[in-house]
């Protein structure tokens, strides 16, 4: 089995690789073939998710925070309301604050997906 050691490529730390893959040429080739992938990668995005997300500009993506505000909102205040109840939530109750978490961290991980989205030109911004 050959030796593996640790070491850095480019930006990236702590890569495990062979021997003889530290030679100069075996690390320009990686490095070239995972431009590549990288490359390649964007473009995948970029044309599956610039066909389902159209027309994004800035009204509908404020829409979207302003809609993760509301949901957070609203977990946030079921919260009060039953800490100030007496003794411990009912399951129902207890039931009712975990589907408002659910909703407003789902969201809020559709906001922060769409950002990202937007951040590396997978989207077009509509003006």
């Amino acid at each position: 089995m050959p030796k593996i050691t640790r070491v850095n490529i480019g930006e990236k730390v702590d890569h495990l690789m062979s021997r003889d893959m530290l030679d100069k040429e075996a690390r320009l080739k990686l490095m070239r073939f995972m431009e590549g992938i990288e490359m390649s990668v964007f473009a995948a995005n970029r044309e599956v998710i610039h066909k389902k997300v159209q027309n994004l500009n800035q009204q509908n993506f404020l829409r979207l925070a302003t809609r993760v505000a509301e949901l957070r909102a609203d977990y946030l205040a079921k919260a009060l309301t039953f800490a100030g109840g007496a003794g411990r939530p009912n399951p129902s109750e207890i039931q009712e604050l975990r589907q408002a978490r659910e909703a407003y961290e789902e969201l809020m991980r559709a906001f922060e997906a769409m950002e990202r989205a937007i951040e590396r030109g997978y989207t077009d911004i509509a003006q």
